[in-house]
């Protein structure tokens, strides 16, 4: 399962609606191919967003994905979503090497190049977020979707039976 991490440096997109794209923001980013994100905050978020410094912001899981005219990338929304928006958890505390590498290293976005270990810290992540907080569950798939089946595989890759 190919998952994006991108560090944000504000609130809003995706909106709480669970619309990644909406105001336009990481756009050549969204393009890119995969099955889930996690949004985390950097460690200095713009203005009034400072309550989200160092936080998981979002996880979605299962994209699906629509083109707007005028917009950089596809708008997505995702078959399980959750929006934390500095709730909890430090992402420090919960993922210590992935931690590192975007805090330490810098790192932006990451798609492809996790270590065994943080992939492992990012699959407990997201059974950790999605256990212990209310997610939103669409049911957008449609007959003609050819992702409908790959978005429902990677739903349920993090499917806590007593929430599902």
């Amino acid at each position: 399962m190919r998952i994006l991490t991108y560090k944000r440096t504000h609130t809003g997109d995706p909106d709480n609606r669970g619309i990644f794209g909406i105001n336009d923001c990481m756009g050549s980013i969204r393009n890119r191919k995969f099955d889930a994100v996690v949004g985390i905050s950097s460690m200095h978020p713009w203005g009034d967003s400072k309550h989200i410094s160092g936080k998981i912001t979002w996880v979605g899981v299962g994209p699906f994905r629509f083109r707007l005219p005028d917009v950089r990338g596809d708008l997505i929304t995702f078959e399980r979503f959750v929006l934390l928006d500095g709730d909890d958890p430090n992402f420090s505390e919960i993922s210590p090497n992935l931690a590192r590498r975007f805090y330490i290293g810098n790192a932006r976005s990451i798609i492809s190049s996790y270590s065994k270990l943080e992939k492992d810290e990012l699959n407990a992540l997201i059974t950790y977020i999605f256990a212990t907080h209310n997610v939103s569950t669409r049911d957008i798939s449609v007959s003609f979707d050819k992702l409908a089946t790959r978005r429902f595989k990677c739903s349920n890759a993090y499917c806590v039976p007593s929430k599902c």
